[in-house]
């Protein structure tokens, strides 16, 4: 835990370079030790090796002694690590060293002189060498250590070194990125050249601030249109009062209050439609339930006896989507209230069902809107004929309201050309079940 709790603590650089160095240093370690094991192994095979010739020497040695017709005591030159003994088992002990023969004998680093007796069978033992494995042990030990040792450190350097050139951008893109504030949306973190993980980082984030820099300017642009939009209907209403008491007299006053309560309705109507709004933004999810969109136009037609519902009555198609009855109504009230400024004469809703989706058209014989403008009406607070609409007592919402629903509900709201010549808004929405 505390090792996890210093790992926390390090910083990227610092990490990169401590993993580099405990990798390098593994390897180093491994590599050694499966050194130092097969040196060993072939030291020793060596040494088994010298030991065999020399034991075949030594024997050579007892039989040509054992040939001679010397006395019953002769001499043989041995290593240290030779041991003679008898059949009987018993060990021939040393004698002088100066009884050994001058030259021709056995040659060995430390000689030993065996008296030994003519005639005998002997076995022969020798010991193999450990200098050179101690000697080899050692060079390891003193030279190859520290070579490790300042590749070790080699490698931590060039990691330190290497990473923090590499981290540089991450630096300035975290120095920019602490000044942005909400005033200074429009400025970037700097975006390095190479194609790496950090430049990808850093176009991420600028593509972050560029959705943030056009949420905030839409923000501040429908808290600016609304202030207007509120701020219009109040001065209206003051207006008319402020006239209403300079002459009490000379007012006509069942006028005045007529036409102040429709400027309060109107600010009611902005006020209402601005809330659902906020909601909508907001994501709030309102209980769902299976709605039918079909009982829904025929509900609409029945309140507007002007609106022509095709199939209306028992024959009526039936189409059943998940999803808010109330806000499902407040969006096809939208669109037949916007056909209704605009049409003619006549307005029909139709509702159907193709490829498991519900569709529901409202179409009006009204001037129809150009193809230039047909996603712009969508926006907030816009109006193509901005007289004419305040006029009516359009907010300028209803259009941006009812889009907003059906991407709530997973669903899409466009604009075509209707039939009847004017403009048609085509609601399509994922069916859930189909009741016949």
């Amino acid at each position: 835990m505390r090792s996890m709790s210093l790992l926390t603590g390090m910083s990227v650089r610092a990490k990169a370079t401590l993993a580099a160095v405990g990798t390098v240093a593994l390897a180093i370690g491994v590599c050694m030790l499966a050194l130092v094991l097969v040196l060993q192994q072939n030291l020793r095979d060596s040494a088994k090796t010298d030991a065999k010739q020399a034991a075949i020497s030594v024997a050579d040695q007892l039989a040509t002694s054992g040939k001679t017709r010397l006395a019953d005591k002769a001499l043989v030159v041995t290593p240290q690590s030779v041991t003679i003994k008898k059949v009987t088992g018993k060990r021939i002990t040393a004698g002088r060293p100066a009884e050994a023969p001058p030259s021709g004998a056995f040659d060995s680093q430390a000689p030993t002189v065996l008296a030994v007796g003519a005639h005998t069978a002997y076995s022969v033992d020798v010991a193999p060498s450990t200098t050179a494995l101690d000697n080899a042990t050692q060079l390891l030990l003193r030279q190859v250590a520290p070579a490790a040792a300042g590749l070790v450190l080699f490698v931590a350097a060039l990691t330190w070194l290497l990473v923090g050139r590499a981290l540089r951008p991450v630096a300035a893109i975290r120095e920019e990125f602490t000044e942005i504030t909400e005033r200074d949306l429009h400025r970037r973190v700097p975006v390095s050249k190479a194609r790496d993980e950090i430049s990808r980082l850093a176009r991420t984030m600028n593509a972050t601030l560029d959705r943030l820099h056009q949420a905030m300017t839409r923000q501040r642009q429908f808290v600016a249109d609304a202030s207007h939009e509120l701020r219009s209907p109040i001065a209206a209403v003051r207006a008319q009062l402020e006239l209403a008491l300079a002459r009490p007299s000379r007012t006509d006053w069942p006028t005045a209050v007529h036409k102040a309560l429709q400027d309060t309705e109107r600010l009611q109507a902005v006020a209402s439609d601005l809330l659902l709004l906020a909601r909508l933004d907001a994501q709030e999810a309102p209980p769902r339930a299976p709605v039918d969109l079909a009982a829904l136009a025929a509900e609409e037609g029945r309140r507007h006896p002007g609106t022509v519902v095709a199939g209306d009555g028992d024959t009526r198609p039936a189409a059943v989507v998940h999803g808010s009855r109330v806000q499902l109504s407040r969006l096809l009230t939208n669109l037949t209230d916007n056909a209704r400024r605009h049409a003619r004469s006549t307005v029909s809703v139709g509702v159907a069902v193709r490829d498991d989706m519900v569709e529901l058209a409202v179409d009006d014989d009204g001037p129809g809107i150009p193809e230039s403008d047909r996603e712009r009406v969508f926006e907030r607070f816009t109006r193509l004929d901005d007289a004419r609409a305040r006029q009516d007592g359009g907010t300028g919402l209803g259009l941006a309201i009812a889009k907003d629903i059906a991407h709530a509900h997973g669903g899409t709201l466009t604009l075509h050309t209707s039939p009847r010549g004017g403009a048609r808004v085509l609601l399509r929405l994922p069916a859930t079940a189909v009741v016949r």
